[in-house]
């Protein structure tokens, strides 16, 4: 039994909150696993959130075209926070008809061997493919970034050389910018959105995921790109007055000195902080911070491109 204090769904409920026909739920569940995970003390089985998540991606899936089996296989790879990131997708799981998406695991297994093969025409591809299948950001989430973490893995213990990182890195870069280019970006704003980076290139490629999914949402950002210094950031608040900064660290050095530039630039900007690298500065800043120029974390790259957008529209005119 799940816990008590979720709200659990019966077939007939689930079928008209998501527009099913209860005969189909049932034939999902009987052929496919795709069904209710949870039982009431009677014994009754019961959807939760996460089943009817699951329920919505197979459908989705389905109705683009792709069969019943492999939609199926696909939902049921993902954990509560892949379907969440697939469903929020710009484009979630678009598919030309006949095309079978692959898993998470399976595109990371394919990516991997690439890299490691030198593959350049077969890593390009399955990158492409997996963008394309996901959105942006869905891909980030359930393909990009555990690629980057299993690529990083595998040299430290010297199962990849240093040459396959730096082809996944460099093919990676070239699909990210690629996609944001596709996009006509038509909105910038009275006051605009900021990215920034405090890492290198290579340890900053969500910055470029969210830079192009704000870009199919057609929002232009201002982007100071990487290893950004507290000077830089600090004078383009202070010369645009954008609606948000989000910067990006995977580690505290050189963090701390670019916030406390951008808190002392003394702008009415709320600062949005990404990766890993703000641990312990995260507490420091957030004490020092006023109520017009909040810090807040920003570990989830779909929650913070959703916010970014958010803060945009609501961002008055400067005077």
């Amino acid at each position: 039994m799940g816990d008590e204090s979720e709200l659990l769904w019966g077939v007939g409920a689930v079928a008209e909150r998501v527009g099913i026909a209860t005969p189909t739920l049932r034939t999902w569940e009987r052929r496919y696993g795709i069904g209710p995970s949870q039982r009431t003390e009677g014994g009754h089985r019961r959807y939760s959130e996460t089943d009817i998540q699951r329920v919505q991606l197979m459908n989705r899936i389905v109705t683009s075209g792709v069969s019943a089996q492999s939609a199926a296989r696909v939902a049921l790879s993902l954990d509560s926070g892949g379907l969440v990131a697939a469903l929020a997708s710009e484009d979630p799981l678009y598919n030309a008809p006949g095309h079978v998406i692959a898993t998470p695991v399976e595109s990371v297994t394919r990516i991997v061997a690439a890299a490691a093969g030198l593959d350049i025409v077969g890593l390009t591809s399955v990158l492409a493919d997996t963008v394309r299948d996901w959105g942006v950001l869905g891909a980030w989430v359930n393909v990009l970034a555990p690629v980057l973490r299993e690529v990083a893995d595998d040299v430290e213990s010297g199962g990849l050389g240093v040459e396959s990182q730096r082809i996944v890195l460099e093919r990676l870069e070239a699909e990210l910018r690629a996609v944001a280019r596709t996009y006509a970006p038509r909105y910038v704003g009275a006051r605009p959105l900021v990215l920034a980076s405090v890492d290198a290139e290579a340890e900053s490629l969500a910055l470029l995921a969210l830079e192009a999914a704000l870009a199919g949402k057609g929002v232009a950002a201002f982007s100071l790109g990487f290893e950004v210094t507290g000077d830089a950031v600090a004078g383009l608040l202070r010369r645009i007055k954008p609606a948000a900064v989000y910067l990006w660290a995977s580690s505290e050095e050189g963090a701390r000195d670019v916030v406390l530039a951008a808190l002392k630039a003394d702008v009415p900007t709320p600062l949005l902080l990404g990766g890993e690298g703000w641990g312990s500065v995260l507490e420091d800043v957030v004490d020092m911070a006023r109520d017009d120029v909040p810090v807040e974390a920003a570990p989830d790259l779909l929650a913070t491109a959703d916010r970014l957008f958010g803060l945009l529209q609501a961002a008055p005119t400067p005077r």
